[in-house]
Parts: C-alpha cells; sequence; structure tokens
C-alpha cells in the first residue's frame, strides 16, 4: 500500500519559526532588564540569583571532577557517592518542599502583606545560611583540602561519604524553599504590583530569569570543569585555590543580598508599586 509523501514544512516558514523565537527572547530579554530597572526589590534579589549561579557552577566544576576522581581512585567509594546523589536527594527535596509548602500557607493566612515579605525575607537569609554552610562542606571535599586535613585518618572515605551528604543536605534543602520563597516575594511585588508592564509579562519575565541562569550556571560548570582538568596534576596551584575558594564565597554571601539590602532600606521602589 503506497502511503502520502510526507508534507515537508517550506523553509520560509522555519525561517519565519526561527526569527519568531529570537523576536521573543529578545523581547523577554528585554523586559526581565527592564524589571530591575524599575524595582529594586527585584533587582537585589536577582543580583543574588546570579552570584549564586556564578559561585554554585565554579565550585561545583572545580571540586565534583577532582572529589569524584580521588573517591574512586583512593578510596574506592565514588559509586557510594553517585547512589547518594541519585536517591538521597529526592528525599531531601521532598520534605524541603513539604515544609516550605506549610510555612508559605501560613504566609498566605497573614493578612498584612508587610508582614508576609518580612517574614520570606527573614527566611530567606535562613536559606543563604543553608546555602553557605552546604558550600562549605563542599570545599572541604577538595583534595587538597581534605587529604591535609583528614587524609591520614583511618575513616577519612567515611568522612568524605558524610562531607558530601551533609553538602547535599544543607545546599540542596535550601535550594528547593528558595525556589518557593523567591517565587512568593517576586508573586507579591511583581506579580500583583501596580506596574501593568511587569505584572502583565510575569510569567515571561520569570521563565526569562530561570533560562538566563540555567545557560550561565552551565557555561560556568562546564568551562570550569575543562579548565580544572588542565590542572587535575596540580590542585594546589594557586589558581585552582583562587577558583575554589572564590566560588565558595560568592555561594556563601550570595543569598544575603535581598535580606541585607532589605535590612537597609535599599528596596524602595523606583516608581511606585
Amino acid at each position: 500500500m503506497n502511503r502520502p509523501p510526507e508534507e515537508e514544512i517550506p523553509p520560509d516558514h522555519r525561517i519565519n519559526h526561527s526569527l519568531g523565537l529570537t523576536r521573543d527572547v529578545l523581547h523577554k530579554t528585554g523586559l526581565w532588564v527592564h524589571t530591575l530597572g524599575l524595582s529594586r526589590f527585584y533587582l537585589f534579589g536577582e543580583i543574588g540569583n546570579l552570584l549564586y549561579t556564578i559561585g554554585k557552577s565554579i565550585l561545583e566544576g572545580a571540586v565534583l571532577y577532582t572529589m569524584f576522581t580521588m573517591a574512586e581512585d583512593e578510596y574506592r567509594v565514588a559509586a557510594v557517592l553517585g547512589v547518594l546523589t541519585k536517591y538521597i536527594y529526592p528525599g531531601i527535596t521532598f520534605v524541603s518542599s513539604v515544609k516550605v509548602s506549610v510555612f508559605v500557607d501560613y504566609l498566605e493566612s497573614l493578612r498584612d502583606q508587610q508582614l508576609q515579605i518580612a517574614k520570606l525575607i527573614r527566611g530567606l537569609a535562613l536559606i543563604g545560611g543553608g546555602q553557605a554552610l552546604g558550600a562549605v562542606m563542599l570545599v572541604l571535599c577538595y583534595p587538597p583540602f581534605f587529604s591535609g586535613l583528614f587524609g591520614s585518618l583511618s575513616y577519612s572515605k567515611y568522612l568524605l561519604i558524610l562531607l558530601y551528604l551533609l553538602h547535599h543536605i544543607c545546599d540542596g534543602s535550601a535550594q528547593v524553599a528558595e525556589g518557593r520563597v523567591w517565587f512568593k516575594l517576586i508573586e507579591i511585588k511583581i506579580r500583583h504590583g501596580r506596574l501593568s508592564q511587569i505584572s502583565d509579562n510575569f510569567w515571561g519575565i520569570h521563565a526569562m530569569s530561570q533560562n538566563i541562569q540555567l545557560i550561565l550556571g552551565l557555561s560556568l560548570l562546564w568551562g570550569t570543569t575543562l579548565f580544572t582538568g588542565l590542572f587535575r596534576d596540580r590542585l594546589d596551584a594557586g589558581v585552582m585555590w583562587g577558583i575554589v575558594m572564590g566560588g565558595m564565597l560568592l555561594t556563601a554571601v550570595a543569598k544575603f543580598a535581598l535580606p541585607l539590602a532589605w535590612k537597609l532600606k535599599w528596596t524602595e521602589p523606583k516608581a511606585p508599586q
């Protein structure tokens, strides 16, 4: 039985589709940048998000590759670390999601919007503390650091597993909570704000922010991993220590940007909201 020939998509249609996608991306990016200029609250929040993305990606790019290599070559526990990542993290996500959902439900029962924001800001500061602690746990797994501090201990391989687990507990739970707390904050300040140009494009702005962080994070992660591979035999070199400590510092301070700006009253909008 002869099958009818499949219809081919005209080249001009494909070109128009690509141009339309490009226009959408440029338009949403422009709205995101415009929102940064209109709302200081959103600006400081996004500064924290971008600093965290940069710091965490650099830190993971420098540490994870070298840590897993050490775990396999010296301690034979790389498989255990992989299992922790695959099976423990979903549990962390579940518990964190439940806890933060209860917190958000409680906030929504409050009628005072300023009180809601104040409690969310305090929650964001606690999240920043968790992410800072998670960054420290990951730095302790960096081979030159770990070997110098714990390499002579008979139970060092178990300590490596514990440190990596603590990193996931601290950073993973904080990340899950941060996503929901930040979304609730911008929902109050941006989505339900008085600037219609922002509120009417809330979802596009939020999606573009996520995409920018995703692309930036992946680029830095792979770039740092490749660079670290060049220094595989010289992990104690000054440039590597600079990358690791710089990544840790950015990760540790990132999410305090908005709470600090709020405390100093730098988040007052440039235009009425």
